[in-house]
């Protein structure tokens, strides 16, 4: 163990002035053992020797006053080495740096590469006798006006030769956000550079760090932590982890208060980073998807500055609970800003363990986290290196995707993923194995035009063979603005696939037009929900009508002009609804990141749809449906505690199929849905949806899924034999926390009420 700057003794002088220390005493100040007759008067200046024949040594409770070192003077320092200070709150103000005292006003930079090379310590020499008018000076550049550091413990001590404080016994040293708490703190005044030892406790905004020992410069922004473990708050760190001198925007997150802690543990579900090749892709009942904001990490060392952090020996995990389900572990690990929207975070020897048991090693290192936004597709946290999907009709069945160049800026979006057809491939039915039929690629456009415009974009190519790029291209591009409360959509598609339910998959050749969508509408407190929308688009696309195909058909493509109007009524009923299980670790958040709400629900609705094409057909259909939908059980047991189901009834009440295309026709106009998710042993869930058209018999469209659902990650997959399609999806849960967490190795606690020790439920 060091101590910063703690030169030899010096010998004693006359008058030395120290113009960040001067003692001073003003009618505000607390009260304190003083004569009255010194505190009467305002801007009392007092030696040292003065201070210590006094003998400001308080009682337990009682205070001193302000120890202001911005106007602090010690003056012949020769009768007393150390000045004994009990029960006191100290406050530097503004701690300008001094001009002629070099040392003081360049603080000894931290290292580069702290990983590589032991942290530095830092000893400049006292500052030179600095006149008057340099103490009620301007704060350098960068410093805020006004900044304050207070520190406050049970006992403290001050060597005015040094300029060193020592604090001992509640250790609180504050500058602004940031905070550090220790049994033992050691604070060097002329760099501003603090040792503290023992419960260390740093926040700084919404990020919270704990450990043994840390070294932590104010001036700077920059530390080390030994033993650290703590939690980061994505969205926040470049505020945080700004210097605490410079002024900084507030957090979006209430700042955890490490002095007066929420001791009780508070668990919310913010949504799911879900990544699979399907972009429609849904793990049980979730809508709604972002990615990861906050993380839980512990390290055998860990230094940060304004840019970020890096670790040695680090666990990172997602989970609040210890143990943690799902961990990272890695030998180095660095989080760094790469642009104003995103972070970097890259680990050495990364794996990934289950439960502490099933270790795997992880194949890539490099993950992306954006700041602030809820789109999921701005993050690139995945765990496996590449995505799994399944399609029969473009890509020959199983393939894989893996994004390699991902362009972001603010506002702008831009990735391409490869895809390699895995079928195709190793059966031979496209030539070689490296043939350029088996190979793929996706691309995604994302562009913030101005607060109420977005673009949008998809191409995927399906082959390539440059010589096939017309028949294996299909593509889409949006420019949407908000209207009022209404969306404008202007869009122009390619081969686009679309599915029409017994009619199957059907290819839109081209489409050019707008569509404009209505919000939901309440009609009245109680009444139904009302939506609209309407179109004008100009397609060329698939027919089976001879009278419009002409004497020279090619490819069965006919152009028309589409213009369509549709608006439709909802109304659900909540029949019946449960209570949640506590969002503990072994109750409602067992199985699942939220906890699971038994309900059961009524849902009709209503709607009236007219498209005329220029050929001079018209289309119109009128249609009710009714259907229930609810769920049993918490999802906290092992067996039959989870049951998901839904069934309804469709019935087209007026119109026909008069569509001149195929793509849109009305021909399932009477369809009962089915569908089920059971919990099958713990975490396994096992699912069927089916639609059947009940004029024909044949079926609509069914799908299969097997989920293995944890509170903090799950694992699907969903085979659709109707469409030939399926994936391999991946959910990393998006979990919120306030309050104090464990050690990642501390088992859970286990508590006594009335003398009866709580126990797990039965399973």
């Amino acid at each position: 163990m060091f101590y910063p700057d703690f030169p030899p003794e010096r010998p004693p002088v006359e008058l030395i002035e120290y113009a960040d220390a001067r003692f001073s005493r003003s009618s505000t100040a607390l009260p304190s053992p003083i004569s009255a007759a010194a505190t009467a008067g305002e801007g009392v200046s007092r030696s040292a020797s003065d201070l210590a024949e006094d003998q400001l040594v308080s009682p337990p409770g009682a205070g001193l006053g302000q120890l202001t070192l911005d106007d602090l003077r010690i003056e012949q320092p020769n009768r007393a080495a150390r000045d004994t200070i009990a029960q006191t709150s100290t406050e530097l103000l503004r701690l300008p740096a001094q001009p002629g005292s070099e040392p003081a006003s360049e603080p000894a930079p931290l290292l580069e590469n702290p990983l590589s090379a032991p942290y530095p310590v830092l000893t400049p020499d006292p500052p030179e006798a600095t006149p008057d008018a340099a103490i009620n000076a301007d704060p350098p550049a960068g410093v805020a006006p006004g900044s304050a550091l207070q520190l406050t413990s049970d006992y403290q001590e001050y060597d005015p030769i040094r300029q060193v404080v020592i604090a001992q016994g509640n250790v609180v040293l504050q500058l602004e956000r940031s905070r550090l708490q220790a049994d033992e703190l050691r604070l060097n005044v002329v760099n501003r550079f603090a040792l503290a030892e023992g419960n260390v406790l740093l926040s700084r905004g919404a990020q919270v760090i704990r450990g043994e020992q840390a070294e932590y410069s104010f001036t700077q922004g920059m530390g080390m932590i030994r033993s650290a473990r703590g939690e980061l708050f994505i969205p926040a760190l470049e505020s945080d982890f700004a210097k605490p001198l410079e002024r900084r925007t507030g957090t979006i997150r209430p700042i955890y208060d490490p002095i007066n802690p929420d001791r009780s543990l508070e668990v919310r579900n913010e949504g799911s980073l879900r990544l699979s090749t399907d972009s429609n892709a849904a793990f049980g009942a979730e809508s709604t998807g972002s990615g990861v904001r906050q993380l839980r990490f512990e390290a055998d060392r860990l230094f940060f500055d304004a840019d970020g952090w890096q670790a040695e020996g680090v666990r990172i995990t997602n989970d609040p609970f210890s143990p943690p389900e799902l961990e990272f572990r890695a030998r180095t690990a660095q989080l760094r800003n790469i642009s104003p929207t995103q972070d970097e975070l890259t680990l050495g020897r990364p794996r990934i363990v289950f439960d502490q048991g099933l270790s795997l090693p992880l194949l890539r290192s490099r993950f992306l986290f954006s700041r602030g936004s809820t789109d999921p597709t701005e993050d690139d946290s995945s765990p496996l290196p590449a995505e799994i999907g399944l399609d029969g009709r473009d890509r020959g069945g199983v393939f894989l995707e893996s994004e390699l160049i991902a362009v972001t800026r603010p506002g702008f979006n831009f990735s391409v993923a490869p895809q390699f057809f895995v079928n195709q491939a190793i059966t031979g039915s496209n030539g070689g194995f490296f043939d350029l039929d088996n190979f793929g690629i996706a691309t995604k456009l994302a562009a913030q035009l101005s607060p109420r415009t977005t673009l949008r974009g998809r191409a995927n190519l399906s082959s390539l063979d440059p010589s096939k790029f017309t028949d294996e291209l299909r593509a889409n591009l949006q420019a949407q603005r908000f209207v009022g409360s209404h969306l404008l959509s202007l869009e122009a598609g390619y081969r686009e696939r679309l599915y029409n339910g017994s009619l199957g998959f059907q290819d839109v050749q081209s489409n050019l037009g707008a569509v404009i969508l209505s919000p939901a509408i309440p009609l009245g407190n109680q009444g139904p929900t009302l939506s609209y929308q309407a179109s004008a688009q100009y397609i060329t696309a698939n027919t089976d009508r001879a009278d419009l195909l002409g004497t020279a058909p090619e490819d069965n493509l006919i152009s028309l002009g589409r213009f369509q109007g549709s608006a439709s009524l909802t109304k659900s009923f909540q029949l019946w609804q449960g209570e949640p299980l506590p969002p503990t670790q072994f109750g409602g958040l067992r199985y699942t990141p939220e906890p699971v709400v038994p309900f059961l629900q009524l849902q009709t609705g209503l709607r009236a749809t007219r498209t005329y094409y220029t050929n001079g057909d018209v289309q119109d259909t009128v249609a009710g449906s009714i259907g229930l939908v609810g769920q049993v059980g918490h999802l906290s047991r092992n067996f039959g505690d989870y049951t998901r189901f839904n069934i309804s009834y469709y019935q087209a009440l007026l119109g026909g199929a008069e569509s001149p295309f195929t793509f849109d026709r009305d021909v399932d106009r009477s369809v009962l849905t089915l569908g089920i998710t059971q919990q099958i042993y713990g975490p396994f869930l096992l699912g069927v949806q089916t639609a059947i058209n009940l004029d024909t018999g044949e079926e609509v469209d069914t799908s299969f899924a097997l989920e293995y659902s944890r509170r903090t990650y799950g694992l699907l997959v969903r085979y659709n034999p109707s469409q030939e399609v399926g994936f391999v999806g991946f959910r990393l849960s998006n979990l919120g926390w306030s309050g104090e967490t464990a050690p990642f190795d501390q088992p859970p606690r286990r508590d006594v009420e009335g003398g009866i020790i709580q126990r797990e439920p039965l399973q």
